[in-house]
């Protein structure tokens, strides 16, 4: 096999393998919670509350906690996985295209997400674990968050994959220029389409 071959394809998750609706998910929330919408907003995403979960600072119990004491209310588990569950509408087209994928290289997802979303992806997305199973990685788990160069190679390290091998594919501009400085190959996702034209490019369809 040429040493230019790709033998890895890594999938983002939101707004690759599903539609992603943030505001569908604060919606739920706030019925839940009878809070505001602009009072979850800034008590999740505002305080970076989110953005340390995503870096690993939290367990499942710890991030659930922190939850409650931020918006002042108790939520269960379950209705938080329910809002999030709200915000995802899989993807099948571009699922199936993962699969083909993965019959060609190893395949792999990489999602900047925090603990609780790992613990209850089978409730959540129950798609994207059936596909991925033990391959698809949190960055609450590694360590680190994309677009830092290191999240990606310690993903790679744990496949035993290399980067001039490795195909990423994502929606955000930003995790995209992080995976090149890394030295994997990249694509920006924007379409179904674009993303069959790549796959073939790279023999992997």
């Amino acid at each position: 096999m040429p040493d230019n071959s790709i033998t890895t394809v890594i999938f983002d998750m939101d707004d690759v393998l599903c539609d992603y609706d943030r505001e569908a998910r604060i919606a739920h929330m706030a019925r839940t919670t009878g809070l505001r919408a602009e009072d979850i907003v800034a008590a999740i995403w505002g305080s970076g509350f989110d953005d340390r979960a995503d870096e690993g600072a939290f367990t499942p119990d710890d991030y659930l906690s922190e939850t409650q004491r931020l918006l002042g209310v108790q939520i269960s588990a379950q209705d938080w996985a329910a809002a999030r569950k709200a915000s995802i509408t899989p993807r099948p087209a571009v699922l199936e295209m993962a699969h083909r994928a993965g019959e060609r290289a190893q395949l792999a997802a990489f999602t900047n997400n925090g603990p609780l979303m790992r613990s209850m992806i089978g409730d959540i997305f129950p798609d994207a674990l059936a596909l991925f199973g033990e391959q698809l990685f949190f960055s609450c788990d590694i360590g680190i968050a994309k677009p830092a160069p290191e999240a990606y190679l310690q993903v790679l390290e744990r496949l035993g994959a290399e980067p001039h091998r490795t195909l990423f594919i994502d929606d955000n501009e930003g995790y995209i220029r992080g995976a090149a400085e890394a030295g994997l190959h990249v694509h920006r996702y924007t379409n179904a389409d674009a993303l069959v034209h790549q796959l073939r490019t790279f023999g992997l369809l």
